[in-house]
């Protein structure tokens, strides 16, 4: 006959030397499954962008009505743009709007990590980081060991953040996280990245003359051709050429150049991925036999 008492006595104490066993430090998972993880944590799938970003609000006594992406655009290096968009995702979806990671699990999506030291990838994250700070568009806290970036207002003035619901907030746009998940951060130039966020805040078949691009937004005319055409290869813009009758010219005819965001890209289609509820998070589990499958085994395949 069992004694269930007994069971119990000898049972458990295995069970707690088997919970108290160190496991081997399984090696880093992949970017894409990270990124992957962090933004389904926000629940949502896409992320708000205010148009002061890009340009002010007001152009009163201004020779040029550009916004904080101009000033990102001039250092050339668009680890900053990537920076901001990704602490942008991650906070902005609930109040206190921060995001809270280790600074190791920033520098993997960034791959700062790779073909770098630690203390290297660690360093530059740092610095951009300063950059955004310098923007006014993030401000740093730490909290122990965990560094807190809290997200600021878009236009950098160095005001609250307060995420946009409706228009009294500031005019928006959304950037899809498939922009992330499918890699496009990884594929598209600064040019492509600069003129992408543009060609989501204009509506369906937007012209905007190349000479323009300064004045508006702070962009030089080459930048936004290179950009535009970008898009355009890829497949992201439709382009379409008109001519309207004008007789301000000489042959009574002028040729119009129009763009529409398309796919994924399409207003519409971004109006309902922002519409529609995102599953709960489930956090991603393995057993110690499945983990060392997840390492770096993706990371250099883009």
């Amino acid at each position: 006959m069992w004694n269930h008492e007994s069971m119990n006595t000898t049972t458990e104490p295995r069970i707690a030397r088997a919970a108290r066993k160190r496991l081997p430090t399984p090696p880093p998972p992949s970017r894409e499954l990270l990124l992957a993880d962090m933004l389904s944590q926000t629940g949502r799938h896409g992320v708000p962008i205010r148009r002061r970003l890009l340009q002010t609000d007001s152009s009163a006594g201004a020779a040029s009505r550009a916004g904080p992406l101009a000033l990102m655009l001039r250092t050339r290096d668009s680890s900053t743009l990537d920076a901001y968009l990704l602490i942008h995702a991650m906070a902005s979806s609930s109040i206190p709007y921060r995001a809270s990671y280790f600074s190791t699990s920033w520098v993997r999506l960034m791959k700062f990590d790779v073909a770098a030291e630690a203390a290297a990838a660690s360093s530059r994250w740092s610095k951009v980081i300063t950059r955004l700070e310098a923007l006014q568009l993030v401000e740093r806290q730490r909290t122990g060991n965990i560094m807190n970036y809290l997200l600021l207002d878009e236009s950098g003035s160095g005001h609250a953040y307060e995420r946009p619901t409706k228009l009294a907030h500031g005019r928006w746009f959304s950037l899809p996280y498939r922009y992330w998940l499918d890699g496009w951060d990884q594929k598209l130039s600064m040019a492509e990245k600069v003129m992408l966020l543009i060609a989501l805040d204009q509506p369906d078949g937007f012209q905007i003359p190349y000479e323009r691009f300064n004045d508006w937004y702070g962009i030089s005319k080459s930048t936004a051709k290179r950009g535009l055409t970008g898009l355009y290869d890829r497949g992201i813009l439709d382009v379409r050429d008109d001519y309207h009758l004008s007789g301000r010219s000489p042959t009574g005819w002028v040729q119009i150049r129009s763009y529409t965001a398309q796919g994924l890209w399409a207003k519409a289609e971004r109006d309902k991925a922002m519409k529609t509820k995102a599953a709960k998070h489930v956090p991603i589990v393995f057993t110690p036999e499945e983990v060392a499958g997840v390492g770096d085994q993706t990371d250099h395949n883009m």
